[in-house]
């Protein structure tokens, strides 16, 4: 057997907390990149691991499939995702988290895939449709990444708003929140009915996400 494996890396303008609550953040996936999946089911999901069925259109080759994933946080700096393809083929993704200050991270995303030794002729396409996916769901999630940090920084929670706004009391020091406060599992709205899954909701958008 041999190994297909790609590497992208981008750094970002936020902690890498919010960078994990946006992987873990499963409903913005049919939401916000609607272009590339249409539907997801949550079969099991507790703090730091979850169990999700995805569908989904790969870049490049537009080929239409699906897979089971397990993800989960190994340690504050990996997170590891293992999907299982309808072919049977293993695709292991391993996504590194690296502090560069209070408001700034790098991500690295290794892709792997194990196939015959005679596939090994597909490596330049493995390496361009994963790094078209990298880069593409990158552009889509960057922008909710910097927006989720900038609004907690402002006393943001989930179903709830801002605080001060709320309330209309006096707009806190942002200086004060150095940190984000990572609780897993991520909140959601609940399906409807249970464990009917996520489908996208629209095919064209003039605006991406959520």
């Amino acid at each position: 057997m041999a190994t297909l494996r790609s590497e992208c890396s981008l750094e970002m303008d936020c902690p890498k907390e919010v960078v994990i609550w946006n992987y873990y953040d499963h409903e913005h996936v049919v939401g916000t990149h609607y272009k590339h999946y249409n539907f997801l089911r949550i079969l099991a999901e507790k703090e730091g691991w979850c169990l999700v069925e995805r569908f989904y259109k790969l870049p490049i080759i537009q080929l239409r499939t699906s897979s089971l994933g397990f993800m989960f946080l190994e340690n504050p700096n990996l997170i590891r995702s293992i999907q299982y393809g309808k072919l049977g083929i293993i695709f292991d993704q391993e996504i590194h988290l690296q502090d560069l200050g209070p408001d700034r991270c790098k991500v690295t995303s290794i892709y792997k895939m194990k196939v015959w030794g005679i596939f090994m002729i597909f490596q330049g396409l493995f390496q361009k449709v994963t790094t078209k996916w990298f880069m593409n769901t990158w552009d889509e999630d960057a922008p909710m990444r910097i927006r989720r940090w900038k609004v907690w920084k402002l006393g943001f929670r989930n179903f709830e708003g801002i605080e001060y706004i709320n309330h209309r009391t006096t707009k806190p020091d942002e200086s004060a929140r150095s940190s984000y406060p990572l609780q897993l599992p991520v909140p959601k709205t609940p399906e409807r009915p249970p464990g009917s899954g996520y489908r996208r909701l629209f095919s064209k958008s003039v605006e991406v996400g959520y």
